[in-house]
């Protein structure tokens, strides 16, 4: 068995809804009236809510109420009891998070709405929420949706509360991870030992059977990573316009194609906004795709950097849900009539059955002004010569059709209601065995970096010098196989670069620091406030090795006696923003 560096006491409740369903025979008179009204479609109403859709498409006022309520009533508090300690809720997903922070808002009013925060990777002020959890004092409540799970050490976080299911080993033990950072002179209350000063436990809130699911499933269940529709969409596209770079497509209708598809990306990728956080950690991956020049020929390694960094950022306005799926199946079957894929035929007949299905609505006017393509399709002698030129043509003229094909099925609404969900069960105290020795990894890896200073990887990053092949994969070695695994790398940074840990860590030599900066100290132009400003980045610089968000030169200790705005005019900020860029960019690119 391991340790963890501070001990936690759980409380689980099950309530009915999040536990069963939402049954209609189970509810109240009054319920079953609001039911009616709130979950009826065409005159059908469902006689059962699965649990699954809680908190996803359906979301509870009462459940809601009494997960905040316990929380206010049983956390740890500060400040004489007077208020509650930090708190990490961890949701389901945006909309739930959304929802959250409302009924706060709307239960407790007297904290002005700033006492719980929302955090999403699609918040462009994530980064500023998260850096005011962490160092000032409110909020005190932040929602996270991903966001907090890994790689964010607030050590005066005293309560976690899992309100959504976990059955992920890894992730579970790393939400967890969020509560186990000592914190020397906090004072705090508890039922337990009354009052304290220094954070001695924490407090996690379970309402989805995490820990009976993992006392049943000690090594849990980890998912398989799934794409969206855009991500499958882009990633297609980018597989085509790297196929259709061989020498059997160079006819210019082909290279016409090709060159539509990557207008299409390079279009996608320059759209990217910096305002949200997601974007901003694929900068270096962005930057990159966003010139014209690294599409003209990609390599397998472009393909693979804009599979894994680029995709999963992407964004499309399209909202028409089922002409998107038939776009992604198309240039699915594109792909495998140029790589001869054994489930050729097979879509090639899916295809055929989905123009059969169009024609048996061959009232509708759009589809009666395709009626020719559609019949031409389901001929042997279309399917036997189609080529990609002829299915790039179907997808164009077909993707608006799809929706006739839907039979009046829609993308689930969002319904909000206020029906009684009791608590069936409840206990508190049955910990789990810790299934990681969460504080030795860390101290391993802090006290390999100092006592290995003078090590030719390690001296690199301190001095702000770019890293060779040779010097990244000594790093992998070594916080991946030497003092643990990858999986404890994961657990406890989760996808920060090996490179920004140690920086980190490490920090930055100040003739280092000067050096990068020493164009602009040694410029007799600037005058002793600018200089001054200066040496306040330097000075942050060496403490933390890096900046990561630009945005904190707009704050304390930045902001005084003048703004960054003010201070420099554009010419001076641009440079010197490049200037903070390239100390961490030092890190993180690789020199042949």
């Amino acid at each position: 068995m391991y340790n963890i560096p501070l001990p936690y006491y759980n409380y689980e409740v099950k309530t009915k809804f999040l536990e069963e369903g939402i049954t209609y025979d189970d509810l109240s008179e009054e319920d079953k009236a609001r039911y009616e009204d709130d979950f009826a479609e065409d005159g059908y109403v469902p006689d059962f809510i699965p649990s699954a859709e809680l908190n996803k498409f359906v979301f509870n006022e009462n459940t809601v109420d009494t997960v905040l309520q316990d929380l206010m009533e049983r956390g740890i508090k500060i400040k004489g009891g007077d208020q509650l300690g930090k708190t990490i809720i961890f949701a389901q997903n945006k909309e739930h998070a959304e929802y959250i922070v409302q009924r706060f808002n709307k239960l407790y009013p007297k904290y002005n709405g700033t006492f719980t925060q929302r955090i999403t990777c699609d918040d462009s002020y994530a980064q500023t929420i998260i850096d005011d959890f962490k160092q000032k004092e409110m909020p005190v409540i932040a929602v996270s949706v991903d966001m907090m799970d890994t790689g964010v050490d607030v050590p005066s976080c005293v309560n976690l509360v899992f309100f959504k299911k976990v059955r992920s080993k890894t992730k579970f033990w790393q939400m967890i991870g969020r509560g186990t950072r000592l914190c020397k002179g906090l004072s705090c209350i508890d039922s337990i030992d009354c009052e304290y000063t220094d954070k001695c436990r924490f407090l996690i809130f379970d309402y989805c059977g995490n820990f009976e699911y993992f006392r049943e499933h000690q090594n849990g269940y980890e998912t398989q990573e799934t794409k969206s529709l855009t991500e499958n969409i882009f990633f297609k596209q980018v597989k085509l316009i790297s196929a259709l770079q061989e020498s059997n497509f160079s006819d210019a209708e082909y290279q016409a194609f090709r060159d539509e598809l990557v207008q299409i990306c390079h279009s996608e990728v320059n759209s990217l906004s910096y305002d949200l956080v997601s974007v901003r950690l694929k900068t270096e991956y962005v930057e990159k795709y966003k010139k014209a020049d690294k599409w003209v020929s990609l390599s397998d390694m472009d393909c693979y950097e804009l599979e894994k960094h680029i995709a999963p950022v992407i964004r499309i306005n399209d909202t028409d849900e089922y002409a998107k799926r038939f776009d992604n199946f198309m240039y699915g079957l594109m792909l495998a009539n140029i790589e001869q894929l054994p489930k050729l035929n097979y879509l090639k007949n899916q295809l055929c059955l989905t123009a059969e299905l169009l024609e048996k609505k061959a009232t509708i006017p759009q589809i009666q002004k395709k009626i020719s393509l559609i019949k031409e399709i389901q001929t042997d002698t279309f399917l036997d010569n189609v080529n990609i030129l002829t299915l790039e043509m179907v997808r164009k003229e077909l993707r608006d059709l799809m929706q006739f094909l839907v039979d009046g099925k829609h993308p689930k609404i969002k319904i909000f209601t206020k029906l009684d969900d009791p608590v069936l069960d409840s206990k508190e105290g049955d910990a789990l065995d810790a299934a990681y020795d969460f504080e030795d990894y860390r101290k391993k890896v802090n006290r390999y970096v100092e006592e290995h200073k003078n090590d030719a990887v390690i001296y690199k990053l301190n001095h702000n010098l770019p890293l060779s092949k040779e010097d990244y994969a000594e790093l992998e070695r070594i916080l991946t196989q030497e003092l643990g695994d990858s999986e404890d790398y994961k657990r406890e940074y989760g996808d920060t670069p090996f490179g920004l840990l140690i920086r980190k860590i490490a920090k930055l030599d100040h003739e280092s620091a000067m050096s990068a900066f020493s164009e602009y100290i040694n410029d007799s132009s600037l005058n002793q406030q600018q200089i001054e400003f200066i040496l306040k980045i330097i000075g942050h610089i060496e403490n933390n090795g890096y900046i990561d968000d630009v945005k904190i030169l707009m704050r304390p200790p930045f902001d005084k006696p003048y703004s960054f705005i003010k201070m420099f005019d554009a010419k001076t900020r641009s440079e010197l923003l490049k200037t903070i860029e390239n100390i961490k960019n030092n890190v993180l690119d690789i020199v042949a």
